[in-house]
């Protein structure tokens, strides 16, 4: 570079005192002439040619996200399944504001970075900031098979998530009987059955009246990959909640809304979260000490007073959550006491397994 020039803007050079531009579109490099010294002038230049440029390659006039996220959503249940089809759609809800009134071209690494950025300041775990952005990697991809853009930038940014396991906070009964008391019934159903059986928010929303085992008090859950583990209904009373829960006509959901359908996952978790977020707002207002939690956490919740209220040993809790490993169940030994980990890690001295609880010997079932 000649003495006394600047620096060229990334996506510019030099040639001879006039800035060019340069970029690749569909692999065919393409340089003009930006008449101008200035690399400020020289870098709204060519970025404002470069959208040209994308433009005449997908069409007459650039799509927004939102046209690419409607013809996505027409078919990724036939893609992936219902089930990780409404992920996506609760994850992709969840960023919506970094995605409202943008065009395809701006959902770059800079936008992608922002929202990593929010989503961290809102306390949210890295697991789910991986979710959002595997969902919108998904809509990315889909984009790429249309031809109406040339890569992926969520990919980039996705692997510099760090992979740490957030660590697990327990919600207090007090918060939890906070967002009950301002929940709609449905979803005050759900929270209470989430603490009683510990199944996950997506198995709970599956969850039929034949689900039920009534002689048994047993109930057949639909877990991830479609697997299926059967769960005792005994601990925490849980049956006696299930079978009044209040039915509708025609439906066969255990937990419905409306008139009698069923909730989605993403419908559920946006409804969720906007509680959440409500209830703490009104807690500030009115001076009243409350800690936000998320719906999974009731699940851990769930698995630790498993443990401490003497029900079953570590083993038990492993098939109660459908848990491959039973060292991912062991994480929840860290909230015991010593004397409540030996008994979780090997069963009360003499009792049959699964037969007792806090030295309460319970009825085998037939």
């Amino acid at each position: 570079m000649a003495a006394g020039k600047r620096k060229a803007p990334a996506g510019c050079y030099w040639r001879g005192d006039t800035l060019w531009g340069r970029v690749t579109v569909n692999g065919r490099k393409v340089r003009w002439s930006l008449e101008t010294d200035d690399p400020g002038v020289a870098k709204a230049r060519r970025e404002a040619g470069r959208k040209r440029l994308v433009a005449d390659k997908h069409g007459d006039a650039q799509r927004s996200f939102a046209e690419a996220y409607d013809a996505w959503d027409k078919q990724i249940e036939a893609a992936v399944g219902p089930r990780t089809a409404d992920r996506y759609r609760c994850s992709l809800e969840q960023i919506a504001p970094w995605l409202d009134g943008k065009m395809l071209p701006d959902v770059n690494g800079r936008l992608i970075a922002e929202i990593i950025r929010g989503r961290q300041a809102a306390s949210v775990t890295n697991a789910t900031i991986k979710r959002d952005l595997g969902a919108l990697s998904s809509v990315m991809k889909f984009c790429m098979l249309q031809d109406w853009r040339e890569d992926n930038p969520v990919l980039a940014k996705l692997a510099l998530v760090p992979e740490r396991r957030d660590p697990i906070v327990l919600p207090l009964d007090r918060d939890i009987d906070l967002v009950v008391s301002r929940a709609p019934a449905g979803v005050a159903n759900m929270i209470r059955a989430a603490i009683k059986t510990g199944a996950r928010e997506d198995e709970l929303l599956r969850a039929t009246r034949e689900s039920i085992d009534h002689l048994r008090h047993q109930m057949t859950i639909v877990g991830k990959r479609n697997k299926l583990r059967v769960i005792d209904l005994v601990p925490f009373d849980a049956h006696t909640f299930l079978s009044a829960l209040p039915a509708y006509l025609d439906s066969n959901w255990l937990f419905w809304h409306g008139t009698g359908e069923r909730y989605s996952g993403a419908s559920f978790a946006g409804n969720f979260h906007r509680l959440v977020k409500q209830t703490a707002a009104w807690a500030e207002k009115n001076e009243i000490r409350f800690e936000p939690f998320r719906f999974h956490d009731l699940r851990h919740k769930h698995a630790v007073d498993f443990l401490k209220d003497g029900y079953g040993t570590i083993h038990d809790l492993q098939g109660r959550l459908g848990h491959t490993s039973v060292k991912t169940t062991e994480i929840y030994t860290t909230f015991l006491t010593t004397e409540e980990r030996q008994t979780a890690l090997f069963g009360r001295p003499g009792a049959q397994k699964g037969t007792q609880r806090k030295g309460v010997r319970l009825a085998k079932r037939p």
